[in-house]
């Protein structure tokens, strides 16, 4: 089956008196929203039956032709197509496998390129939450939850109405979920909007969030923006309250001023099995909260007791403590998962702080103690028997193949890390680094730290034998390094400064080394032509190992 046979098909069953009635309701005359639409005159569940007979395989390099076409039906008619083809590829089961991470992401942008004609409330309304929406909750290989909150902000942004509804109503499929944080920023976002279709859209995604998570959630927003909201947006948030307490929102007077304006928290009295179910959903910011907020106290009384016998203060070691939770089995939380009883899942999050911290005091006085045992670092036993020339060839594919594969944020993290660990100068401060990629702090750690395990395996899959593939441009790279090793800090500086201009936020990271360079009287990572930093296989080699484990 071909898109051209789908039009065929959908064609063939035209019915001008339902057309002209469909024309009426979609507001499609002179002036209306719908201006120049055209209908077949099908009703949905009419197009809905053309898509179930749509064969399993039927290509999705098809589904432009039907996106594109004049026809309503048929627009209507690709986009289900999509959200069945995305809907099949998101089950539990499929959520982290790589293929179905790949095909959900052709999915979605293929869905936000022909994003403009899904040009009725509609033909948004039936695709953007089961698309776009589901996508927010899921695994991406296109960014971080940063990068998720940007393509919002730009659909919220974008002068086209349909796709600054897209950005609200994609909440309608996080909120099912659990989470009402997208729900409440779009909402606050869009609160003085201009047009009645967005006013509908807000309020009727603020009710679904009230009666999905939480109805104090609902009533925090409304005592803060209750006043100032369209009266078509208070109605549809509230329809579902009581008669009385729909009178109280109702009868707010406009001039009211809330006492204090405070930030809407989505984790007030969240219980501890909720939380569990959030987490275990991949939501970092409520493990996060737990870690650095709730239980604050009695994790830092925990780490008090070791503290003696630890490297790194309490913040780091917090840090530290989330990443092992959160990258510690395949997929992200795995370990959570043996948990039974929900309720006890603050008592096994402090009694797994505990072991840790035993743990790794255990591990970091047994690497002390080697290091004064014996000169050479443990860290290099495995890979002792290896000559020089091996080491170098190691390094300079690893270095040359980091570069091509990373994406350009963990290409400049890679490299900033590479000079940092090279120089004795003191590198802008992670935190800061991280506003300027446009990053969370968080999202940064975590970037971080995969760029880190990735480089690791690349190592190990070098240590074995194998070869990665290079294209002609890093290959070139690694003969470069490895014939002039010696000079392999102007290079990476060189590579870094590259790597700069190709990253979206290119102009805030020069603005920062700006700033430090009138500051402190030096730029951070430039290469000191008085005294070179001459680096040495050996040595290298060392730093490296020790860069990849700590």
């Amino acid at each position: 089956m071909t898109a051209k046979e789908i039009i065929q098909y959908m064609e063939s069953l035209q019915n001008d008196k339902q057309r002209r009635i469909l024309m009426g309701f979609f507001k499609t005359g002179p002036g209306e929203y719908g201006e120049g639409d055209e209908f077949l005159g099908l009703k949905v569940p009419q197009t809905r039956e053309v898509v179930k007979a749509v064969p399993k395989d039927f290509p999705l390099s098809e589904t432009p032709e039907l996106l594109m076409s004049h026809w309503h039906e048929v627009r209507l008619c690709g986009l289900l197509i999509l959200v069945s083809k995305f809907e099949k590829l998101a089950t539990k089961k499929l959520e982290h496998d790589e293929s179905a991470i790949k095909g959900r992401d052709e999915i979605l942008t293929l869905y936000l390129q022909y994003a403009e004609q899904a040009n009725n409330w509609d033909l948004v309304d039936l695709s953007v939450h089961k698309i776009l929406g589901h996508w927010l909750l899921l695994p991406t290989n296109l960014g971080d939850k940063d990068y998720k909150i940007k393509l919002l902000d730009d659909l919220a942004q974008s002068p086209c109405l349909w796709k600054q509804r897209m950005s609200i109503v994609c909440s309608w499929k996080t909120s099912q979920m659990g989470d009402p944080s997208w729900c409440l920023r779009y909402a606050e976002i869009h609160l003085h909007h201009p047009h009645d279709l967005m006013h509908k859209a807000v309020g009727w995604m603020l009710r679904e969030m009230g009666k999905r998570v939480s109805m104090d959630l609902l009533r925090d927003f409304l005592r803060q923006h209750a006043h100032e909201m369209p009266r078509t947006m208070l109605r549809y948030a509230i329809e579902k309250m009581p008669e009385q307490e729909r009178q109280y929102w109702l009868n707010i007077p406009q001039n009211f001023a809330p006492a204090k304006k405070s930030k809407v928290n989505r984790f007030a009295g969240i219980p501890v099995p909720d939380f569990l179910d959030m987490i275990l959903k991949g939501d970092d910011e409520a493990m996060y909260y737990l870690l650095h907020d709730r239980l604050n106290h009695q994790l830092r009384n925990r780490y008090e007791a070791y503290s003696h016998n630890l490297y790194d203060d309490y913040e780091d070691v917090i840090d530290d403590f989330f990443l092992y939770l959160r990258e510690r089995g395949r997929a992200p939380y795995q370990p959570l998962q043996r948990i039974k009883k929900k309720e006890s899942f603050e008592s096994w999050l402090l009694n797994t702080f505990r072991n840790y911290l035993s743990n790794r005091a255990e591990a970091e006085g047994q690497t002390v103690y080697a290091q004064l045992k014996d000169s050479d670092s443990v860290l290099t036993i495995e890979s002792s028997d290896l000559t020089d020339e091996r080491k170098l060839a190691i390094v300079s594919q690893l270095i040359a193949y980091a570069h091509q594969v990373f994406y350009p944020r963990g290409r400049f993290i890679f490299l900033r890390s590479m000079l940092t660990m090279l120089n004795k100068q003191r590198a802008v401060p992670n935190k800061e680094m991280a506003e300027a990629l446009d990053m969370s702090y968080l999202a940064y750690r975590v970037t971080f730290h995969h760029m880190r395990q990735n480089v690791k395996r690349f190592r190990e899959r070098l240590l074995n034998g194998e070869t990665l593939r290079l294209d002609e441009e890093h290959q070139q790279m690694a003969d470069n390094i490895n014939h002039d090793f010696i000079h392999l800090y102007p290079t990476l500086f060189r590579i870094y400064l590259q790597s700069i201009d190709a990253l979206k936020t290119s102009t805030a990271v020069k603005h920062l080394r700006q700033q430090y360079l009138e500051e402190r009287g030096f730029a951070v990572h430039e290469p000191d032509a008085d005294d070179p930093i001459r680096v040495r296989i050996p040595v290298f080699w060392e730093k490296l190992n020790r860069w990849m484990t700590t």
